[in-house]
């Protein structure tokens, strides 16, 4: 530090000056940029539309995009902050070997040859099988599309994964066995038509706050929130449901059966779209508002109103994120919660949705077109059309893509590791 600095002299007078940006109006003269990049936010699933302002090749400031559908140009503290990462002291810019215990920085075709080498030195010794990739569901989708395609059909190994199990198995498995396809039947824009929204598990105001504002956007819904926990969202619910931890499956299968009892369910759309109703029905005989309430803690009455608000309700949505993914029973959990919209008919309409709301940014585009959970397109490993269909389209034989000799959500332990034993 200087001499005029202690003395009090210099104020930094350049540091803090401020000027006038013809977009964003006063502001600090260092964050004034040449030209505004568009792109999309890099934290959460929301995907908020933003423009980073770029000075002599260094990002100096961000701004929501107000031409975007997801955020209409508003942006939470952590967008607002993102151009700080781009600078931040321990980020990785370059390819780093380690050498003698220590990293040192290496060039890209260096880092690429070294990578290529030993991958195929450990495939050589061991079989193709004995490569495995761990992606991330940070990529965009035609990233994700190529990884996939690399390491499945490149490299030759089926042990590929990344967020479709890593954070989100549960919704994965649990919308394959409700529906077939683990693609969410709903969107953003549900939350402003539906007029009962329950969030089970979800604490968007503080995880996912952009979503808030289509919630504030809807003035007609009914907002019910299921936490054991007294989060930002519970505040701000019309019903809240402090149930005890692990009972969400209760309180669903509590709901199911008082709908049925009622007579408040859908049964013709029962009839023509879904399969299993009576074993579905028999199943949740016990789970009566008394048997529900000593499971969750719960008043009678609380349970009650909760399930008729979702049974007279023109359009209802459900949404949950990892209070429901990441539970011991997230998959059951999962397809307790699609049993409720299809016995209602709240699913495939405007404002009805039973809806997972993911974690990272493209949690959703390793599972559309990754390779990880499913083939491209929501096509499955285990159906030899779709596998057909593909090789046709990318010109290889059939046999080069991987078919899956088990069904995903019913993987048990032991089968697990037999698959792993077999792998190693």
């Amino acid at each position: 530090m200087s001499l005029k600095r202690n003395l009090g002299l210099d104020i930094l007078s350049e540091k803090y000056a401020y000027a006038t940006d013809e977009t964003t109006g006063y502001t600090s003269a260092r964050k004034i940029p040449d030209n505004w990049v568009a792109t999309s936010c890099g934290y959460c699933s929301v995907g908020c539309g933003m423009f980073v302002g770029v000075k002599d090749g260094r990002a100096v400031a961000v701004r929501g995009n107000p031409a975007h559908p997801v955020n209409s140009g508003t942006l939470c503290p952590k967008g607002l902050a993102e151009h700080y990462t781009l600078e931040a002291p321990d980020r990785v810019k370059y390819p780093l070997l380690r050498k003698n215990g220590k990293f040192t920085r290496i060039s890209w075709n260096e880092a690429l040859d070294a990578m290529a080498e030993n991958f195929l030195a450990v495939q050589a010794k061991h079989g193709p099988e004995a490569l495995g990739v761990i992606s991330t569901g940070q990529l965009v989708t035609e990233e994700f599309y190529t990884l996939g395609k690399l390491v499945q059909l490149g490299f030759g190994t089926s042990n590929y994964d990344g967020n479709t199990t890593l954070c989100m198995s549960t919704a994965v498995s649990g919308y394959k066995r409700s529906f077939g396809s683990d693609g969410p039947p709903g969107a953003y824009e549900d939350l402003q038509k539906a007029d009962v929204v329950f969030l089970i598990g979800a604490n968007i105001a503080e995880n996912h706050p952009i979503l808030c504002q289509h919630l504030e956007a809807n003035p007609r819904k009914t907002l019910i929130v299921a936490d054991p926990r007294v989060t930002k969202t519970a505040m701000i619910s019309d019903v809240f449901l402090p149930l005890k931890p692990r009972s969400d499956i209760a309180l669903i299968n509590g709901m199911i059966h008082v709908l049925i009892q009622a007579g408040m369910i859908d049964r013709d759309y029962i009839a023509h779209h879904t399969t299993g109703f009576e074993e579905l029905a028999q199943a949740v005989r016990k789970y009566t508002p008394r048997y529900v309430s000593e499971i969750t803690g719960l008043e009678e009455e609380l349970i009650l109103k909760v399930a008729f608000l979702y049974g007279n309700a023109k359009a209802a949505f459900i949404g949950w994120t990892m209070g429901v993914n990441h539970s011991t029973k997230g998959t059951e959990t999962v397809n307790a919660i699609n049993n409720l919209a299809l016995i209602t008919g709240n699913i495939g309409r405007d404002g009805a949705s039973p809806f997972s709301i993911t974690g990272q940014c493209n949690a959703m585009g390793t599972r559309e077109s990754g390779f990880a959970s499913s083939l491209p397109g929501y096509r499955k490993f285990e159906n030899a059309d779709d596998r057909r269909e593909l090789a046709h389209l990318w010109g290889i034989p059939q046999e080069r893509i991987p078919a899956a000799d088990w069904p995903i959500p019913t993987l048990s332990r032991p089968r697990l590791r037999k698959r792993f034993a077999r792998s190693g």
